[in-house]
Parts: structure tokens; C-alpha cells; sequence
């Protein structure tokens, strides 16, 4: 029977070793809740201990102690399937807890994970993960909600720390507990702190999100990958017999994943408004759609490399596919860290205080990176940075003894006055190489002030970012305290000289291909861009396929000559543009809501407004079409309209023709039609009511 603990010594969360932990205890045992679900932990321990233990007591111990580990036991003997009733003991057949040693998704172990998580249970949770070895980045419901995901939704502030602390994965969407919309763990959090939830709570929470915030990490990789491998070979590594639209599916399905978006909308990214590889990604600011587009291709590639194996032919000279497949990962975590760095920026914006813990953190991953001396290695964090609608790469370098802060643009017309990248003439043309902001080296005496600096410039140029004023290319370049220490690095000369652009047309390309070839290598560079245009997104048939779907779907018709259907004719992508009732049909397929709710409702409207993070309702709110041009009467404030207007304005340059203001509390804003089909329209979310 064992000795009882008195009560006063299970208030000191004294706990039964059944056998030496192999892991570190935690520190959050703290909460309110301990006494009762250590209670809880106890008596499962003494039921794995013996099935069916009889519990008595001496006259010195409370009988409220008493019943209270009755009645947990009898509770979870009645989960376990055991006996809850004395009875007559039968040594043949004494009952076992079924465990596997490898539980598969949708195991009970991980269902009662994540209801330990939605019901606040915070050390059940602990006990799965412990005793049970169950990796927190391996549990997810049906519903692709992570434990992290489901306590945040239902405010257990304790076991969002828990998971946070554990390493739950930070950059990964689950859908939304009650919404169709796809949320990271810091987007949901933002959305309650717009919502004054919890404040103190909430942002104390972001600030320790923020603080954790890791290179992208290497297993989510090849946990997409592998996932699509496994799809296309069998066990004994022989390819399957797959069609080309379900390999394309499968891969989107994996890079869902990475991306965290819907494959429907990674489809249309992809597939239906591609108009060409050399006019997707024309000037203005639009990065994200851009970094979705290339990780996808490296991703494929990756997959094809792990698929295929040493069998891979058409290697770089002198290159094993383990090898370019090492290059492959490690770029894609580079891009990967780039992609969600760049929206949870954008996301921060309104919350300047978090951008700044936000850059500590650029600052403490940047230092954690371990470049190898041996082959003189750099290891890379690449950000979003630019200027009115020019897309800018910020690289923070670290070398075996120096950091390096590098700006990748190639548009000179954006460059402060006495500032010049380094030039040379080849072949009558003029090239440039990214320049050299700032460089010190991190073992030194002033590495604690060289690090506060990097911190304060990170945050200063993020929050300047697409900026207007000429600050803040000033600032990018010309900040009067950059550190430039010690001997000019040799791994400068190495870095390529690329032809200047004269306009912001394909800056997201032009200037992110700066660091990819640095990064790469000449060689490697090479062989990838040559991969990527092998992708089947450039399939002509795609182009055309979805051609052929808008203009079934809004009567439209190609003018020129029939022979140009075979190529892309961009003069005439305005014919494409549909009537009013052929744009309220596809607002009402991109939104999911009815048809009604568009002609006669505010979902186009509220959806807009919620993409600038506005959440003024939209009653009276309305839209027209007028030749090329729709207008749309909104209800805002002078605030919400600034807002509204730098929103749009800075991701969609061409879209707003012109703003008219209506009364003190409605305006009007223009949009170009095109602009707004074509780039807008797929930009939007599911509409979630409010």
C-alpha cells in the first residue's frame, strides 16, 4: 500500500520517482491549478505502478486528501478500462496500459495532447510529452491546429509559454479555431491585441514569440519534402506510377506547409495569374507573393534531388547530389527565414516596440550562427527592406571572424548622393556589386556596443521600409555611426558585378538574385536557375488553361491575331478584366461567401479594410465598376484612410488612381480595374465575419 504524503508535503509539488528523469524539469509548475493536476499525475502513477491498487489510510491523514486521490484514481481507471470496484484478485489476468512505441498522427496520445491544450491542462500535457517521448512539433488535431495554436485560441497564457519554451514551431499556420483564415501563432496574438484581449498578457506573450524566433528550421524542411517523396516512390525506393496533375498536386501539398497558405491559393500564385516569366513581378511592393513563388521552385527541386538520389543526372561538373541537395536545404532556410520575417514585420508595424524586440532577435540568431573556418564559409539572414515600391535585400553576413552588413539593390537612382557601389565596364556595360554598409569583427572589445548598433539600424530601416522620404535610404546607407572595422574583408571581392537597373521593374528578382548567386556560388547559381525553368509552372498549357477558365468565366475574348494566343501578349491583358457582374462572381469565389453577400452585402468591403487592419464595420458601405476604373465608398476616419491608402498604396503602386472625399466620415477610393483583378482580388482571404 505505501506510505501517504500529508497534505502539507504535497503542497511542497513533491513528486513520485517512479524512475530518473532524463530530461531537465521545467520551471512553470507554478500555476494556480498545480495541487489538483499533481493529484492527478499521482494517481495515474500509482495505477501504472499496480492496476488495481487499493487505497486506506491512517486516522492522521485529511479524509479531503484521501478522497480526492480516490476519486482521480477511480477517474482514471475508468479511462484505462480498469476496475474502479474491489473485487477478487486474479493473477492470470492482471490488465496492461496498451502502449506503442511508435504512435502514428491520430492516435489517442495525440488527441489528448491537444485536449490538454484546448482545456487548459497543463500537466497532462507535460506528462505525454515526458513520459510518453512525444516531440510538440509532431502533435496536431484534424484540424491541423498545433497545442500552441489551440491555447492561445482558448487564452491558456501558461501552456502558451509552455509550448513556446519546449520549441513549439513559430512559423507554421494552422486554420483559425473558428475561421476558415490561416494563422500563425503571432498572428493570432496580434489579432487579440487589436481586439484589447488580455493586453498585458498577450503582448508580454508576442514580446517571448518574438525573442524565440529561430533561423527557419532544417526538420519542417525535409518534413515537406520527405512527405512528397513518400508519395511519389515506394518502400523499396522504386518511383510510383504518378500522372503530372497529381505530382503537381503533391508538391503544392508539401509546400503548403512551408508557406502557409491554402493550396488553392499557392495554385493560383502559381498557375492562374502567371502571365509570363519576364512580367509577373513588375515594380511595386509585393514581396511576399514573389518569395512564395521562388521558395516553391527550390522546393521542387529539392524534392526532385531526394527522389531521385544518386540516379540525378545533369549535376554541376565535380558534384554529388547529396551535395547540391545540401546546397538546395540550406538556401530554402535562408529564403524560408526571409519569407516569414518579411510578414511578421509586416505585421508588427503598427507596434513599434515590438519591431525592436523583433531586431534583438535578428541580432541573437545572427550571432548564433557557427560559419565553418575551413572553407572560410558566411552564413546569411536576408530581409525586406526598400523604397517607394522598390524592393531591397538587407544581408547580415557572419564570416569566421567578422560580420558584414550588405545592401543588395541594383536600382542607382534610389542611392543617397556620395554614396557609390563598387563599378567596373565589361563589354560597354556598366556593372555594380552589393555594397558594403558596415563590417567589424565579433571577438573583440566593442562587440557589445557594434551588437546595440546593429539592433537599433535593423528596427530604424525596417520601420522606414518602403518609405516615401528620402530618410530612409539615407539612413539604409549613410548611417553616420556604421562601424566599419579592422581591414575591408577579401570575401567583398568575390561577391558578383551585375548590371545596373534603371527602373523598380523585377526589383524583387533583380535584387534578391545578388544574394542567391552569393550564397550559391557562381556554379551552383547557375544549375538552379536552370532547374527552376524547367518547372512545370512554366508550362505554356498552364498559361493557357487558365487563359481559357477567365474567359469562360467572364465572357472575355483575346483580340490581335490567333497566332499570338501561343505566346503571352500583355497589351491585351486588359480584355481580360470582367463586367461588374462578372467581378462580383469571382470577389464571391475568392471570399467563399454567396453571391448575395457581394451584390447586396459588405464582405468585398470588410475584407478590404480587414487587409489594412481596419476593423470599422462597413454598414452602408458600397462598390461600382466604371469603365476601367472601380470606386469604392468606405466608412473611415482621416486616420483609417491614411492607413487604408499606405496600405494599398505600398503593396500595389498602380492600383489607387485617385481619392475623393465624400463627407467627414466616407470616402471614395478609385481603383484601376486591372490592377485590382489581377493583383488584389487574389490577395484576399476567405471573408470571416466579424
Amino acid at each position: 500500500k505505501g506510505k501517504k504524503k500529508e497534505k502539507n508535503k504535497i503542497k511542497k509539488h513533491q513528486r513520485v520517482n517512479v524512475e530518473e528523469e532524463e530530461e531537465e524539469e521545467d520551471d512553470d509548475d507554478n500555476d494556480d491549478s498545480y495541487d489538483a493536476v499533481d493529484m492527478e499525475l499521482l494517481a495515474s502513477l500509482l495505477l501504472v505502478f499496480n492496476p488495481r491498487i487499493h487505497i486506506s489510510c491512517s486516522e492522521n491523514i485529511d479524509p479531503v486528501i484521501l478522497k480526492e486521490l480516490t476519486d482521480c484514481c477511480n477517474e482514471q481507471s475508468t479511462k484505462w478500462g480498469f476496475l474502479t470496484t474491489p473485487q477478487k484478485w486474479d493473477y492470470d489476468v492482471i490488465p496492461q496500459i496498451k502502449v506503442q512505441s511508435q504512435p502514428t498522427y491520430g492516435d489517442n496520445i495525440y488527441d489528448t495532447a491537444c485536449e490538454a491544450a484546448r482545456s487548459g491542462h497543463l500537466v497532462r500535457l507535460k506528462t505525454i510529452l515526458k513520459h510518453r517521448r512525444v516531440n510538440i512539433n509532431d502533435i496536431f488535431d484534424e484540424h491541423g491546429h498545433t497545442p500552441l495554436h489551440l491555447a492561445i485560441h482558448h487564452k491558456h497564457w501558461n501552456i502558451v509559454r509552455y509550448c513556446i519554451d519546449r520549441g513549439a514551431w513559430i512559423d507554421i499556420r494552422g486554420g483559425a479555431v473558428d475561421a476558415s483564415i490561416l494563422q500563425t501563432p503571432l498572428e493570432s496574438l496580434i489579432e487579440k491585441m487589436e481586439s484589447k484581449e488580455d493586453s498585458k498578457e498577450v503582448t508580454d506573450i508576442c514580446k517571448q514569440i518574438l525573442q524565440e524566433r529561430t533561423v527557419y528550421s532544417r526538420k519542417q524542411i525535409e518534413y515537406a519534402i520527405d512527405y512528397v517523396k513518400d508519395k511519389l516512390i515506394d518502400g523499396g525506393g522504386i518511383s510510383k506510377a504518378i500522372d503530372t496533375k497529381s505530382y503537381e498536386s503533391f508538391l503544392q501539398e508539401g509546400a503548403t506547409f512551408l508557406l502557409g497558405v491554402n493550396q488553392t491559393d499557392l495554385h493560383k500564385i502559381l498557375i492562374d495569374n502567371n502571365f509570363g516569366k519576364e512580367k509577373r513581378f513588375d515594380g511595386g511592393w509585393f514581396a511576399t507573393a514573389f518569395l512564395m513563388y521562388r521558395i516553391f521552385l527550390l522546393f521542387e527541386i529539392c524534392v526532385q534531388l531526394k527522389r531521385e538520389g544518386k540516379q540525378c543526372i545533369g549535376l554541376p561538373t565535380n558534384t554529388t547530389a547529396s551535395q547540391v541537395y545540401e546546397k538546395g536545404i540550406k538556401e530554402l532556410q535562408v529564403q524560408l527565414t526571409t519569407y516569414w520575417d518579411h510578414i511578421t514585420v509586416t505585421k508588427l508595424s503598427k507596434y513599434p516596440d515590438l519591431i525592436e524586440d523583433w531586431s534583438c532577435n535578428v541580432v541573437k540568431r545572427l550571432m548564433s550562427f557557427k560559419p565553418k573556418s575551413s572553407n572560410n564559409e558566411c552564413c546569411e539572414l536576408s530581409l525586406v527592406v526598400g523604397h517607394k515600391g522598390h524592393c531591397i535585400y538587407l544581408s547580415l553576413c557572419k564570416t569566421p571572424n567578422l560580420i558584414l552588413v550588405r545592401i543588395d539593390n541594383r536600382w542607382l537612382d534610389t542611392v543617397p548622393n556620395g554614396i557609390s557601389h563598387t563599378r567596373k565596364i565589361d563589354n560597354n556595360h556598366e556593372l555594380i556589386q552589393p555594397y558594403l554598409a558596415a563590417y567589424f569583427p565579433y571577438d573583440d572589445s566593442s562587440i557589445n556596443q557594434n551588437k546595440e548598433w546593429l539592433k537599433k539600424y535593423i528596427a530604424k530601416v525596417t520601420k522606414l521600409r518602403n518609405d516615401k522620404k528620402k530618410d530612409s535610404m539615407e539612413y539604409l546607407y549613410c548611417d553616420k555611426t556604421c562601424p566599419r572595422e579592422g581591414i575591408s574583408p577579401l570575401i567583398v571581392k568575390e561577391w558578383p558585378y551585375r548590371p545596373i537597373q534603371t527602373d523598380a521593374n523585377n526589383c524583387y528578382l533583380r535584387s534578391h538574385n545578388f544574394g542567391y548567386r552569393i550564397r550559391l556560388g557562381d556554379t551552383f547559381y547557375q544549375w538552379f536557375r536552370d532547374q527552376e525553368c524547367k518547372s512545370f509552372v512554366f508550362n505554356r498549357s498552364h498559361y493557357n488553361t487558365a487563359l481559357d477558365r477567365q474567359k469562360s468565366d467572364h465572357g472575355s475574348t483575346v483580340k490581335g491575331d490567333k497566332n499570338k494566343s501561343k505566346g503571352v501578349n500583355m497589351s491585351n491583358t486588359s480584355s481580360l478584366v470582367p463586367d461588374h457582374k462578372g467581378l462580383m462572381k469571382l470577389l464571391s469565389e475568392q471570399l467563399k461567401v454567396q453571391y448575395r453577400d457581394v451584390r447586396a452585402g459588405i464582405a468585398v468591403e470588410q475584407s478590404l479594410v480587414a487587409m489594412a487592419a481596419i476593423q470599422t464595420i462597413q454598414k452602408g458601405a458600397r462598390f461600382r465598376r466604371e469603365d476601367t476604373c472601380t470606386y469604392f465608398d468606405l466608412r473611415l476616419d482621416s486616420k483609417e484612410r491614411s492607413d487604408f491608402f499606405q496600405c494599398y498604396n505600398s503593396q500595389f503602386p498602380n492600383l489607387i488612381r485617385k481619392v475623393k472625399e465624400i463627407s467627414p466620415y466616407w470616402v471614395r477610393f478609385y481603383f484601376d480595374t486591372f490592377v485590382f483583378v489581377s493583383e488584389v482580388v487574389p490577395s484576399l482571404p476567405p471573408y470571416s465575419r466579424f
